[in-house]
């Protein structure tokens, strides 16, 4: 299984674009750390190869992530990454 953000070199079927989104609430103490999203690119990789197997699929292309601040009163509340990529499969792969 592998992700990349990039095309491979190969031929490949399509399966069907995938999408993960996830989330971390931020407390006032926090507010910090409002570019820490290391965990929920962990996260959202994560969410994104479970659906590729969930589809048979050998792995995900394409893959783009798309951070986000969520803005409640005065200050950053949530951190959102948004993630999305091609689930792809080999079409003579051997099993």
């Amino acid at each position: 299984m592998f992700l990349t953000t990039g095309d491979i070199d190969r031929s490949y079927v399509i399966l069907g674009i995938i999408n993960a989104t996830v989330k971390k609430s931020l407390r006032a103490d926090e507010i910090d750390q409002v570019d820490d999203f290391d965990d929920l690119f962990t996260s959202a990789k994560t969410k994104l190869l479970d659906k590729a197997i969930g589809k048979n699929g050998a792995g995900v292309i394409q893959v783009r992530f798309v951070p986000q601040v969520v803005e409640v009163g005065a200050g950053p509340k949530y951190l959102l990454l948004h993630a999305y990529g091609t689930a792809v499969k080999f079409p003579h792969q051997v099993k």
